[in-house]
Parts: C-alpha cells; sequence; structure tokens
C-alpha cells in the first residue's frame, strides 16, 4: 500500500507543479501590454484635432505645438490650410488667447510673405468669435 500511496503523491505534485507553471506562465502573457507604435501625426490629424469643436485644452496645445514645429513652413499651396487653422483655433470653445496669438505670431514670424494673409484670417476669426 505505501507504494501505491507514495506513486499517488508523486503523480498529484506533478500535477499541481504544472498546473501552477502554466497559470504563472498565462498570467503573464496576460499582463503584458503590447507597446502600440505611435500614432503618427500628420497635419490632417492635426488639423482635425483644432476642427473637432469637444476636443479639449491639452488636445489643442499639443496640435498647435506640433503644427508649429513640424509643420511651420507655409508654401502657396497650403496658405488657405493654414488661415483655415487660425479661424477655427479662433472660435474653438477651449482655447485661449495666449494660444491663439503665439500660433499667429509663429506662423507670421516664420512664413513673413504670407504675414498678411495670416493676419486677415486672425481678424476674420476674431470676428467670428464675438
Amino acid at each position: 500500500m505505501i507504494p501505491a500511496n507514495l506513486i499517488f503523491t508523486v503523480i498529484g505534485l506533478s500535477f499541481v507543479l504544472i498546473l501552477l507553471v502554466s497559470l504563472y506562465v498565462w498570467g503573464n502573457k496576460r499582463k503584458a501590454v503590447s507597446v502600440a507604435p505611435e500614432s503618427i501625426e500628420t497635419f490632417e490629424s492635426l488639423s482635425a484635432v483644432i476642427n473637432n469643436p469637444s476636443s479639449g485644452s491639452a488636445a489643442l496645445t499639443h496640435a498647435v505645438e506640433m503644427i508649429l514645429s513640424r509643420f511651420g513652413t507655409i508654401t502657396p499651396h497650403s496658405v488657405g490650410s493654414y488661415t483655415h487653422l487660425v479661424q477655427s483655433l479662433c472660435v474653438h470653445p477651449r482655447t485661449d488667447s495666449k494660444l491663439i496669438l503665439r500660433f499667429e505670431k509663429t506662423l507670421r514670424v516664420n512664413n513673413p510673405p504670407f504675414s498678411h494673409e495670416i493676419e486677415k484670417a486672425l481678424a476674420a476669426g476674431l470676428a467670428a468669435r464675438g
């Protein structure tokens, strides 16, 4: 009888060990956070944040900073997009004057040939804000 009990005990402990190891491995796979590649921020996606009236203040600030740092140079083909952004930023419900002025001033400083168009867009946006 004793050898049978010993065999059943060894088999039972082996089963418990296999179960614990499999739970440990399965638990670590569930906890492992898969790091998604950072979303690529394009001019269009950043513009969508500014044009979306439900965007928060932090999202607006991030979008403006990214546009100024990565897409701050205006070409003759993109003047309309930037003037629309200035106007949209002016009428956005969660923007503030410092953000508007920083965006407009940096665009004017970086793009002197289009300074007049940017100023007109600012005036139109502020008039629509009223």
